[in-house]
């Protein structure tokens, strides 16, 4: 019964301590997101053959990318939410917040030991999963440790007393040893070991035991405890590695060497995610900044060809004139030069096309000659913005996850100035053994006397031990310095905090007034777009009827100045109306809650079933399924994709893309006698559509009579499908007609089915 028992004991404290021991933790990423992540054929060829090398790109489809003399290429209409999209899946970060919209084109450096990373946005996704693997390697010392050792020895040393004989012979040494470091410091274990002895030349004195052959085993409980340095569960959760064991030979706990322990590493991991997410909304803000901006160079270039249009048309006319003795000839030259002027400004305004959507193309990680161009079609947001300072200053100092970034560098630094404290105190331990003991001449044979197991479970031999053991430095002088050096530290994250959301609340403040001073450029724009529109308008009125009283050749310096101006003022208007877009997305951005405003969230562990499909591929596939006339009427460049070059304009339609090259000009100036071209015939205006006054679009037809630009529809401003006042926020009251502003935006119509 007492074996039985002793037996038992012995088989529960080894599953005790295994039970206590841990199971195996999951690795980051979870096994499904890893595979996700590594299901490519030359990832898989690069981590299981070390000698495989990298397969560069694809060489190009014989698509070259775009130029301004050859820009042709098929539209391809792009959503914002679809941009959004693409640059999370395979984009890049981009410049800094400061200058939105640009590109990160600096390339990789090597740096001594590796190189500089880019800023593609997969690369980023991983740092979190690396901080998150840091997390298991810091938990890890805790970890039971199972150690075994077998040793053999021959001893044939020459003796000259009876006492050395028993030294010589043969020897072997097995052990097994189960110990679990514990969450305060200590180190609990058991030991199974048994030493063999064979003996060359046994005693023959009747004083000594006769034993040719002696088989030792023993159990041995080991309990180890500092006292005061790296006493406690809090402590041993912010040391790097765990205070081992002074009775354990060999006993190395695993994991902690070269991270900052538990809780440090859990707050780097965190702060690996505060920054995931400021890298996450600075590619938000630059991809919403390109976006606009390329919706604002499209107009621009919109504008130029107008310009050029009407410019050819005033020259056209002028020519004829002078063919009748009715102008001066030197007026030819002077509206040529203006001409040439416009052709300069479309080259211009091309390359600005291209570069942006460049840019773009860059943010979303899309290359260049893939044969299409990418045409924003969502609408912009003219909805006046009216939001309460303090309710922004409250979102800002909440959801900024720089701040957050700081404040755990603060914790983190809390952390650091207790271990620091424990760290100076003396290394005090208690340590406790106690051992089971059997002796016999062989391990088998039943219960016989010479079994050294049987005599082993009777329990017969019994050793223990308690112990205390001291080290102390005399001064503690490293100690005292590296609590001075914790207390610095702590006070100069403190200062960084506080300025840090100094900064945010400036940053704030400069978002805010660039919100309504963005605004008001719109109102200001399109009013003087709009007088100018008039004045052209009168002009080529008066130049149908003629006027005795004030010749033509009077006005035609303010006729071709008006024109310049006319051009000027319809892209600076909407130029206007996307960095007022863009200054709604900085705002969100400074207040740290960008991603909500583009419905973008960060989250652990995989998809959920409902957006497992890529997002991207899911706007595109929604998009393609919409028709085109179900899209809002005030998308600008639905038509876009319809209109080719040489079929002339119809009603409402928008000016030829980039993809159409520069009209020649009908004359060549180093030819004097060249033939007077034919001027083109003028398309009937469309009437206005009733109420509001639109804004003007340029139009791919010849050249106007009544008017440079055509109605083409209107669109009242309610608030955008893509954005939502917030639930405080006051809008300011929309402009009238009586205060000098216009309640309506003229976008193009939706195109007949």
């Amino acid at each position: 019964m007492k074996r039985k028992r002793w037996a038992r004991r012995l088989v529960g404290g080894v599953l005790g301590l295994a039970a206590v021991g841990g199971c195996r933790q999951q690795i980051y990423l979870e096994p499904q997101d890893f595979q996700a992540q590594i299901n490519n054929v030359e990832l898989r060829k690069l981590e299981n053959e070390p000698l495989a090398g990298y397969t560069p790109l694809a060489a190009p489809s014989g698509h070259a990318p775009a130029t301004v003399l050859d820009p042709s290429r098929p539209p391809r209409l792009l959503t914002l939410k679809e941009a959004m999209a693409i640059a999370l899946e395979q984009g890049n970060i981009g410049s800094s917040p400061i200058n939105p919209g640009l590109l990160n084109e600096q390339l990789s450096q090597f740096t001594g030991r590796g190189t500089t990373q880019s800023d593609t946005i997969r690369a980023f996704a991983l740092d979190r999963a690396v901080a998150g693997a840091e997390v298991e390697r810091a938990v890890s010392k805790f970890d039971a440790r199972w150690i075994n050792s077998i040793t053999w020895n021959k001893n044939d040393q020459p003796t000259l007393t009876l006492q050395q004989s028993f030294s010589n012979g043969d020897s072997a040494s097995l052990s097994s040893t189960l110990a679990k470091p514990l969450p305060t410091g200590g180190v609990a274990g058991i030991t199974f070991s048994t030493n063999y002895l064979n003996l060359s030349n046994p005693p023959t004195n009747t004083q000594f035991v006769t034993l040719n052959t002696s088989y030792t085993p023993r159990l041995q409980f080991i309990f180890e405890q500092p006292l005061l340095q790296g006493f406690g569960v809090e402590i041993n959760q912010l040391l790097s590695g765990h205070p081992g064991s002074a009775l354990i030979p060999g006993l190395r706990p695993s994991g902690g060497q070269g991270t900052e322990g538990i809780l440090v590493t859990r707050i780097r991991h965190d702060q690996a995610l505060a920054q995931f997410e400021v890298q996450v909304n600075t590619m938000l803000l630059n991809v919403e900044t390109a976006y606009w901006n390329l919706y604002s160079a499209y107009y621009n270039l919109a504008a130029q060809e107008e310009g050029l249009k009407q410019s050819l048309d005033s020259l056209f006319f002028i020519r004829e004139r002078v063919k009748s003795g009715l102008a001066r000839p030197g007026q030819v030259h002077q509206l040529q030069a203006q001409a040439e002027t416009f052709r300069g400004q479309v080259l211009t305004a091309r390359g600005q096309v291209l570069e942006r959507e460049r840019a773009l193309r860059g943010l979303l990680g899309m290359r260049s000659d893939d044969g299409t161009r990418l045409v924003p079609v969502d609408e912009p947001t003219l909805v006046p913005l009216r939001p309460e300072w303090t309710d922004l200053y409250a979102e800002a100092l909440r959801n900024k996850p720089e701040l957050a970034i700081a404040r755990h560098e603060l914790k983190a630094q809390q952390l650091n100035l207790v271990l620091q404290r424990n760290l100076r105190r003396p290394d005090l331990r208690f340590f406790s053994s106690y051992d089971i003991a059997g002796l016999g001449a062989r391990l088998d044979g039943g219960e016989s006397s010479s079994n050294a197991l049987h005599n082993f479970i009777l329990n017969n031999f019994n050793n223990w031990q308690l112990g205390l053991r001291l080290d102390m430095p005399l001064g503690f002088r490293d100690g005292n310095a590296l609590v001075r050096q914790a207390q610095l530290n702590l006070y100069r994250s403190y200062f960084l905090l506080a300025d840090q959301e100094r900064k945010v609340i400036e940053i704030l403040g400069a978002q805010y007034r660039q919100v309504l001073l963005t605004h008001g450029q719109i109102m200001i724009q399109r009013s003087r777009r709009t007088q100018l529109e008039k004045f052209v308008k009168l002009e080529a009125q008066f130049r149908q009827i003629g006027d005795q009283k004030f010749p033509y050749e009077t006005t035609i310096l303010n006729l071709i100045q008006a024109q310049r101006d006319l051009a000027q003022a319809t892209a600076q208007e909407f130029q206007a109306i996307a960095d007022y877009n863009i200054a709604l997305a900085s705002l969100e951005y400074a207040k740290g809650t960008i991603q909500n405003y583009n419905n973008v969230t960060v989250a652990d562990g995989p998809l959920p079933q409902h957006v497992e499909k890529k997002a991207a591929d899911h706007f595109r596939a929604t998009d393609a399924a919409l028709k085109l006339r179900e899209h809002p009427a005030g998308l600008p460049y639905g038509p876009l994709s319809q209109w080719q070059p040489g079929t002339g304009s119809a009603p409402g339609a928008l000016p030829p893309p980039p993809g159409t090259p520069v009209p020649p000009m009908p004359w060549q100036p180093s030819q004097p006698g060249a033939p007077t071209p034919v001027p083109l015939q003028p398309e009937t205006p469309t009437a206005p559509p009733p109420g509001g006054t639109p804004i003007a679009s340029p139009n791919a037809g010849g050249p106007v009579s009544e008017s440079p630009f055509r109605p083409i529809g209107t669109l009242t401003l309610p608030p955008s499908p893509r954005r939502t006042l917030p639930a405080d926020a006051t809008p300011a009251p929309t402009p009238t007609a009586e205060s000098g502003g216009s309640p309506t935006v003229a976008l193009p119509p939706t195109p007949p089915q």
